[in-house]
């Protein structure tokens, strides 16, 4: 039997090869494919006139994680917000949630927030000022972050709210009248 010397170069070369057809899922392979391009995920906010409660894309967002900045603009005298929103649960999942910069707060009073997952693509959020008076929110100020991740390789999903108030510094605290609130669409691809 006569044996066959292959060069150093050919045998990387046969390595490189091996080691490309395993990375791909091998010859007909059902297994995964590896996804090598960047995740795009991005957020279309919806916006609107003043007094209202608009969304906007946070700088901290991620190839996999976007963060939905939550603002108020124009509107006197809050001391507190609670909505839902209602997103795509095929799409994006509810990671968590941010105060910090919040104009609630700006002042140095105390806030409590909240954000949990109440249903299927549904998030209950609230925040309030405690043991102080509201607050105005004159121009366009911050209220909280909401964060979220994808979860499909492409697709999109609306952000809406629902059962939606900003409530001002009465005893007890009544709806402010007037506000306006604009959601928006993640785009996953």
């Amino acid at each position: 039997m006569k044996r066959i010397g292959l060069s150093p170069a050919v045998l990387v070369t046969f390595a490189l090869l091996a080691l490309l057809v395993f990375v791909s899922g091998g010859c007909g392979s059902s297994g995964n494919p590896v996804i090598t391009s960047p995740i795009m995920f991005n957020y279309v906010p919806t916006t609107g006139p003043s007094p209202s409660v608009t969304t906007a894309l946070g700088a901290a967002s991620t190839g996999n994680v976007a963060e939905i900045e939550i603002h108020v603009t124009d509107v006197l005298d809050v001391l507190g917000a609670g909505f839902t929103i209602d997103f795509d649960p095929t799409t994006v999942s509810f990671v968590d949630f941010d105060v910090a910069g919040s104009h609630l707060s700006s002042d140095g009073a105390t806030i409590q927030p909240f954000a949990q997952l109440t249903g299927t693509g549904q998030i209950t959020v609230g925040v309030t000022r405690l043991g102080a008076s509201g607050i105005d929110f004159n121009g366009r100020q911050l209220l909280i972050v909401i964060r979220f991740r994808r979860v499909t390789p492409n697709g999109t999903s609306m952000v809406m709210f629902g059962n939606n108030d900003l409530l001002d510094s009465m005893a007890p605290p009544q709806p402010i009248p007037g506000v306006q609130w604009f959601g928006g669409e993640f785009q996953v691809n």
